[in-house]
């Protein structure tokens, strides 16, 4: 999980999956996020790296996104998605079998997705708005999508 705050959506989806990487660059969200998993029972199956979306993508020591079958979710701020990230998407340099983009900023979205589909790399598989702050105009942006690999 890039952009994983204090795992808010990562720990809700963590019995759906293996294990769970889950990052973001603020440091004080590790701790929040490490309380979170040890009350679920869930901390022999998660972890937490402190690191911006970029240095887990690029970093040489992250082998997470080299996997076989990974499921990579994004949630980036409103301005959507960083260079580095978009372009490994956009070139397969990361090994997932699908990506689900939770996008709080719809222009940011249509960006990221124009280039993620141009790519060839990924079809849309599904896309939904959901208005998770009812009494506020702010609607999110949950695509699925599938790898063509």
């Amino acid at each position: 999980e890039l952009y994983g705050g204090v795992g808010t959506i990562g720990l809700n989806v963590a019995d759906l999956v293996t294990t769970l990487t889950s990052s973001d660059e603020n440091p004080f969200n590790k701790d929040c996020f490490e309380k979170s998993a040890t009350e679920a029972g869930l901390m022999s199956r998660v972890g937490y790296e402190s690191k911006n979306a970029t240095d887990m993508v690029l970093g040489k020591s992250n082998r997470a996104f080299q996997q076989a079958n990974i499921i990579l979710l994004v949630d980036p701020p409103r301005k959507g998605l960083e260079e580095p990230v978009l372009n490994s998407l956009c070139s397969s340099s990361i090994n997932a079998k699908l990506l689900v983009y939770v996008s709080c900023g719809f222009e940011a979205f249509k960006r990221d997705c124009g280039a993620v589909l141009d790519s060839g790399t990924w079809s849309l598989d599904q896309a939904e708005g959901h208005l998770l702050f009812p009494g506020s105009d702010a609607i999110e942006t949950l695509a699925f999508f599938v790898a063509k690999k």
